[in-house]
């Protein structure tokens, strides 16, 4: 039953190899730029005055006077630890999220009409991808699940030549049958070899979500602000998933899955601030849904010891498939905030992501998200500033449904999670002057998770993931010539 099997390199796949769970994974933001942008929650959506804050409203812009080159640095740690464990999983990064250029060209002499009007470039990091997650219980479904999904082929169509690229049968099946982990009855269909009784999951996620922002915005009456981006976001990721299952006999299999996701998208977006008095600012923007085209690679492999003289193990090919698309939620911000004099300020704003539906069926892989969001900064001292944040997050599904890769896929990660909710609380600290400014801020974030192994795994793992961030901005202040009102 053992083949040996020399590793491919497919330029076509005949089967797709995205489902629900990637829309959600690459649906998912973080809160992350400015050290000012982090210290208040990211609540900035009728305040700007800052390059993190255009992401949300790219309004915010017109409120520069000045031109600005502004660069941020960070140090992240996220620890994962399932519930009623003391396993803990840390991983640390240090990275450059935030970079930005802002031109602001105008006559500030001017009090009515078109008084500023402003261009941006930056780059900003929306989200990281590096996690490692290690549940271990009892069996998860490795067996039942390939089973389900073999269910309805004859041992005849496993055997056929030219197995990897056959539509109709799946990598997993082919995997299970390879590894004497499957057992047929005759009539098409297959129960399992042996029975696991103890099992492991442990999935390794590396990579990141960049953004490249071309902004522009005006300054209407100083009191209107109007603006409006192009976004160009990159995604780079990868996961490694190892399912790993076993009984009292010494019967165990272990399976082994990569997926590889790199590609980039487009979206717009456009906003508005309203400062109807000196002390009230009202905010609103909207986001196009972004496309994404993603370069996808997937693998797997299995290893099974039956007893002592029956070892198997067998390799997929690599199945590279060019030009998948996604369509990320289409996103709304509205806010309004209040400010006293050269007191401070507060910010409260809420967010909403719409995710997309399919035109016949009205259904989603994900819910809609709601974001809400407070920041407050105040002053403390001649050019300090406080800053504090908090923001809570909904969850992506409701009664966790069941996703299943479809009987006949290329895939063989069977593993999918919900997040149930993400909050982040933040302080930060600030010096400005006419030329330079220096931030600092703190954010803990905290998640909950429901990870599931298989489709077959009944109660899921509650995962808890902690988050520590610390982020450092240097902003330097450039003057620019301005001609006088015009008469």
């Amino acid at each position: 039953m053992k083949k040996t099997l020399l590793i491919l390199v497919l330029a076509y796949c005949l089967l797709p190899i995205a489902y629900g769970q990637d829309v959600q994974r690459f649906a998912e933001r973080g809160v992350m730029g400015t050290a000012r942008y982090i210290g208040m929650g990211g609540a900035m959506t009728a305040i700007g005055g800052d390059p993190s804050a255009a992401m949300d409203n790219p309004a915010g812009l017109g409120l520069y006077r000045r031109s600005e080159v502004l660069i941020t640095l960070d140090e992240t740690i996220d620890r994962t630890q399932q519930q009623d464990s003391r396993d803990v999983y840390q991983c640390s990064r240090f990275a450059l999220p935030q970079v930005s250029a802002i031109w602001a060209s105008g006559y500030p002499q001017k009090q009515k009409g078109l008084i500023y009007n402003n261009l941006l470039i930056s780059l900003n990091r929306l989200y990281n991808y590096r996690r490692v997650v290690n549940v271990k219980g009892d069996a998860m479904g490795m067996l039942p699940s390939i089973c389900d999904k073999t269910n309805g082929l004859t041992q005849a169509d496993i055997l056929l030549e030219d197995i990897w690229n056959i539509e109709d049968i799946g990598w997993l099946s082919v995997l299970g049958y390879d590894a004497g982990l499957l057992v047929p009855d005759g009539q098409a269909q297959w129960t399992p070899s042996t029975s696991f009784s103890q099992g492991e999951l442990t999935v390794s996620e590396k990579g990141s979500q960049e953004q490249l922002t071309l902004s522009w915005a005006g300054n209407i009456n100083n009191q209107w602000y109007i603006g409006a981006s192009v976004n160009i976001p990159t995604i780079s990721y990868s996961k490694e998933v190892a399912l790993y299952e076993y009984n009292s006999a010494n019967h165990s299999a272990e399976l082994i899955s990569q997926f590889y996701a790199n590609g980039w998208g487009i979206s717009a977006s456009v906003g508005m601030i309203a400062r109807p008095t000196q002390w009230l600012r009202i905010g609103a923007s909207l986001q196009t849904p972004t496309i994404l085209t993603l370069d996808i690679q997937t693998r797997g492999e299995i290893y099974s010891q039956l007893s002592l003289n029956q070892r198997y193990e067998q390799t997929t090919p690599l199945c590279e498939q060019n030009g998948n698309h996604f369509a990320s939620p289409l996103r709304s911000s509205i806010g309004i905030a209040g400010q006293w004099k050269n007191i401070g300020l507060l910010s409260l704003q809420y967010d909403y992501a719409h995710a997309l539906r399919d035109k016949e069926t009205n259904s989603s892989p994900m819910l809609d998200i709601h974001t809400l969001k407070a920041g407050l900064e105040a002053q403390v001292y001649r050019h300090m500033y406080l800053n504090a944040g908090y923001v809570y997050e909904s969850s992506f599904a409701k009664d966790d449904p069941i996703v299943g890769l479809p009987y006949n896929s290329v895939r063989t990660d069977m593993d999918y999670r919900y997040t149930q909710s993400t909050q982040y609380a933040s302080a930060g600290l600030s010096y400005r002057n006419d030329r330079l400014i220096i931030s600092l801020a703190y954010q803990y974030g905290w998640q909950s998770i429901h990870q599931y192994a298989t489709d077959y795994q009944i109660t899921p793992d509650l995962i808890h993931t902690k988050t520590h961030r610390i982020a450092c901005s240097i902003a330097w202040r450039i003057d620019r010539e301005t001609r006088p009102a015009e008469e």
